[in-house]
């Protein structure tokens, strides 16, 4: 029954739609609703008419809450309730306000005789009846806030609220409506939700699948309901139906199982597509391609080849309507099921020529502001000229601040745009993008930049480019260096060495013999270590910047230093630190500082290493690489603090030099070091630095 008659014979309509048993979550967005509720003891419903625009993308559950939180409140209206479907995403064309105000009015109490014409006099009358009661009015399934403005009743008293795929900012700004946007459900909201479709004994026997379920739905809760459904249903398990999602090209047809478009993802989702404009459409479907989880106003103009002003703007109305989420400024998302829906679109009705267009152009947007990065934050390095003509509207990097903040914001989608590149055998692309990763080094990111050189040199070798495998099999095994894997280290050495020993190429080939020079020290073969590095010396003499020059000194230095010989020791150092900063090599200076105070500790110079060190850290602080110039500065400047008696300041160089080489992933130095420590964290180590302290 849709109505009864309440007091003084006035109509009261009760036309809630079911509330769907098992809604779940929710928690916040409902205490949201009922804090617009006028006070119980306001019979008179004090103040203006209360709206709240409930939005969010297709899927999301904005009918589910509204409805449910009706339920919840109707007995706080005892004029009755209201309820329509405006069908502003869906089969079938938009409600015309004129439409519903017949429905309405006639549920009201109304006869078709004494029906007005037009809908102003409709919305009059409609306003005229509501005067004074207090009646709870659901518009469900908006499509923009000119549809829904006739419906709302002119005085206090009533609440309204809206449910669209529009954020309905007209409303906000000029009816005052309060905005409700629905997110994703939590992954607890979604566990509960799978374990109220299928039923706790299945989701505990077979957990992991569920997990893997909720992933793969992207935590949508429509998506949730039809794949937790199919499981219901029988006979298929949660094994089975996830398998089946775990296909991207099959997965939007696997949620769009049994036959109610109302109940299908692709369904829904074309709603919302078929709404937009053809320019819209096509970036929509663009956006699709880009190969990263967010993407910037620029990377959105190389896609679809539009000014930047108009790629904003056409983004800005994408995320009005849910079907992308901004996340910062100019910086924009899908959800998974958002992004498998617009690549199936981009395949549909994009032909491969411009698909290809597309994929060249937001990668030479990446590649060349790789490389502009990389010129900036390490300018006496080698790098190879770029092949591509750059962007007509490039992304613009402007100093080496710029470009530490660039690779912070872009790391993600950089790696991306190079595994996407591999994927499809673009191999200059992948060569520039490895080479343009460099600014991992500063990051301490080993395992990542490991990945990456495996990637590199996969396309070096497949476009024969040897250079390149010289260059990715020193940066590798830089890495396995650094991590401690001698083994891996010297074998990629040695393969570089043996691919460049034949060439005229003096910086490859000093750099080469640089790194088996390296690598002997680390095993403390001095002599062996010397023998390399001097031949390497006379190739690098003069040529590029001096920073290949400036290196070879540098462990020239660090082999004396093994040696025992001081003296030469800081001759190499001084040479290899004035080299370096000729060339400009700023990422450079911190270790050649601490080198050369380990050098000047040999000879029991403490003071000069002190202050060698604290030059050090204090530049390695402005660089980056927390490990190697922060960290290793530290423990060499505690060492020499410990030894001129100012033990309390040596203590504490250790305690931060550990915790860094934790934060940095180098657990064996930070055990090194924590071990080191309990030499001095005794009571009576602490009871002597205290006294050795005291002035």
């Amino acid at each position: 029954m849709t109505e009864r008659r309440g007091q003084r014979g006035r109509v009261v309509p009760r036309q809630l739609p079911l509330a769907i048993k098992d809604f779940t979550g929710r928690v916040e967005h409902l205490a949201a609703l009922d804090a617009l509720l006028p006070a119980s003891d306001d019979r008179e419903g004090a103040g203006a008419v209360v709206i709240s625009a409930v939005d969010g993308t297709a899927g999301i559950g904005k009918t589910t809450l509204a409805v449910h939180w009706a339920h919840r409140v109707k007995h706080r209206f005892p004029d009755g309730a209201l309820h329509v479907n405006l069908r502003g995403y869906g089969p079938g064309d938009p409600a015309t306000p004129g439409e519903v105000l017949d429905g309405f009015l006639r549920a009201l109490g109304i006869p078709a005789e004494a029906m007005p014409v037009g809908v102003e006099a409709q919305s009059g009358l409609y306003r005229s009846l509501l005067d004074g009661r207090r009646v709870l009015i659901v518009l469900d399934n908006a499509n923009s806030a000119d549809q829904v403005r006739p419906l709302l009743p002119g005085t206090s008293g009533c609440v309204v609220v809206v449910t669209s795929r529009d954020s309905l900012t007209g409303l906000v700004i000029t009816e005052s409506a309060t905005r409700l946007t629905l997110d994703l459900l939590s992954e607890h909201e979604a566990l509960e939700l799978v374990t109220d479709i299928v039923g706790r004994p299945r989701v505990t026997a077979e957990l992991g699948a569920v997990t893997e379920l909720i992933r793969l739905c992207a935590r949508l809760p429509l998506a949730l309901r039809i794949a937790a459904g199919r499981v219901a249903a029988g006979p298929h398990t949660v094994v089975d139906v996830a398998a089946d999602l775990a296909d991207e090209q099959y997965r939007l047809d696997a949620l769009s199982w049994g036959g109610d478009e109302r109940g299908a993802v692709r369904a829904v989702f074309d709603w919302s597509y078929q709404r937009l404009t053809a320019e819209e459409a096509r970036l929509f479907r663009r956006l699709g391609m880009h190969p990263g989880p967010d993407f910037g106003v620029h990377a959105t103009a190389a896609l679809a080849d539009l000014a930047v002003p108009v790629a904003r703007r056409l983004l800005e109305r994408l995320d009005t309507v849910h079907l992308i989420e901004s996340v910062a400024r100019d910086r924009y998302r899908f959800h998974d099921l958002l992004r498998a829906y617009a690549v199936d679109q981009v395949r549909r009705y994009d032909s491969a020529a411009d698909r290809d267009h597309a994929r060249e152009s937001i990668l030479t947007l990446y590649t060349h502001a790789a490389h502009v990065c990389d010129e900036l934050l390490f300018p006496a390095h080698f790098r190879f000229p770029l092949h591509f003509t750059a962007p007509a509207r490039p992304m613009v990097i402007t100093d080496r601040a710029h470009a530490l903040d660039w690779a912070e914001t872009e790391r993600t989608n950089l790696l991306a745009a190079l595994r996407h590149a591999a994927n499809h055998d673009m191999h200059r692309h992948v060569i520039h993008l490895t080479e343009g990763a460099r600014f991992l080094l500063l990051q301490g990111s080993w395992d990542e930049l490991l990945e990456i050189c495996d990637v590199g040199l996969v396309a070096a070798q497949g476009c024969g480019d040897s250079i390149a495998e010289v260059v990715f099999r020193s940066r590798r095994g830089e890495a396995f260096m650094t991590m401690g894997r001698l083994s891996e280290a010297s074998t990629d050495f040695y393969r570089a060495w043996t691919l460049v020993r034949e060439s005229g190429d003096r910086v490859h080939r000093a750099g080469a013999l640089r790194d088996l020079g390296w690598v002997c020290h680390e095993r403390e073969r001095f002599g062996e270590a010397l023998q390399y590095l001097q031949e390497a010396h006379s190739l690098s003499e003069g040529v590029d910047t001096g920073r290949m020059e400036g290196l070879v000194e540098h462990h020239l230095g660090r082999t004396y230093t093994g040696l025992g010989d001081y003296r030469k020791a800081i001759e190499h150092g001084e040479r290899s630190l004035s080299l370096r900063r000729g060339a400009g090599d700023l990422t450079g200076e911190p270790g050649a500082l601490r080198h050369l105070a380990c050098a000047w500790q040999g000879l029991g110079e403490h003071h000069k290493a002190i202050t060698l060190c604290q030059e050090a850290i204090a530049l390695g602080r402005t660089i980056g690489d927390p490990a190697h110039n922060i960290a290793e500065p530290l423990d060499t400047l505690a060492k020499s603090l410990h030894h001129t008696g100012r033990l309390t300041e040596a203590i504490q160089c250790w305690h931060e030099a550990a915790a860094l080489f934790t934060d940095c992933g180098h657990l064996h130095r930070a055990a090194e070091i924590r071990e080191h420590l309990h030499t001095f964290t005794s009571p009576v180590a602490v009871d002597r630095a205290r006294d050795a302290d005291t002035p």
